[in-house]
């Protein structure tokens, strides 16, 4: 049986190439077969809590889509992991997001374990993930590149090196033991910083949230498992909701 796992990217600007990301873990796994695809509404990028609101209802209702076309898992596209706990109340798939599963493979890797993430202002967004998720004990530090998601791929030199400083000090002056690259959008680079890293004297694993979170979604496909019902009930739409008919068509 083909195992479907879907990527949801959640805002409007394309991003057909997020699977090149995953094509070493489709080699490896050769009954696994990958989609992606973007929200209908919402913001160009996502950058914080006002855009996170934003994407909310179009990842539901690509989360609602995708089960209802056969999918057995969805990864959320974004390490703030927009509307995810919705997602896993509106269907019966699993429902990944890269920000809580990195995390807490994280915190198996090591003692503590550090976020370089795009921004500042994302900070205490994966700070108060990290409170919710109960790894917040295990977090050393978040610490940013400066480079928006739309100008990441138009500066990858620049953020290779603004990756490996921060990482660096993450490592040196924070005491992480692990990095966790903490936005989706660092695409290709995890290789490279984690050889960077070891060169530099400092042999610490560099998560691809992708990655690490695709190949979770297959695992818990392969072996059955879906989140609780009792945890993230379904919702109960008898009682009616103005507006948002793209939520609920075909439910």
């Amino acid at each position: 049986m083909t195992i479907k796992i879907q990527i949801i990217t959640p805002h409007v600007t394309p991003r057909p190439h997020k699977l090149k990301e995953v094509e070493s873990v489709a080699k490896a796994n050769s009954d696994v077969e990958f989609s992606q695809t973007n929200i209908a509404e919402g913001p160009s990028s996502v950058e914080g809590s006002f855009d996170e609101g934003l994407a909310g209802p179009g990842v539901v209702a690509a989360c609602i889509a995708g089960e209802n076309a056969g999918v057995n898992a969805v990864m959320i596209d974004c390490m703030g992991d927009p509307g995810l706990d919705a997602a896993r109340e509106a269907v019966t798939i699993p429902v990944l997001g890269p920000g809580e599963t990195t995390m807490h493979v994280a915190a198996t890797l090591g003692h503590k374990f550090s976020v370089v993430t795009i921004l500042d202002r994302v900070r205490p967004l994966l700070e108060r993930n990290a409170r919710a998720y109960g790894v917040h004990d295990k977090l050393a530090s978040v610490r940013a590149v400066g480079i928006p998601v739309l100008e990441i791929e138009k500066s990858q030199d620049k953020l290779l090196e603004a990756l490996t400083a921060e990482s660096i000090k993450a490592v040196t002056e924070d005491h992480a033991e692990v990095i966790v690259l903490g936005c989706t959008g660092f695409m290709g680079v995890g290789d490279v910083l984690q050889a960077a890293l070891k060169d530099a004297g400092l042999p610490v694993p560099v998560l691809n949230p992708i990655q690490t979170t695709v190949s979770y979604a297959i695992m818990l496909a392969r072996l059955g498992l879906r989140h609780s019902k009792v945890a993230w009930p379904s919702p109960d739409l008898e009682k009616g909701i103005k507006g948002y008919a793209f939520l609920t068509e075909g439910v």
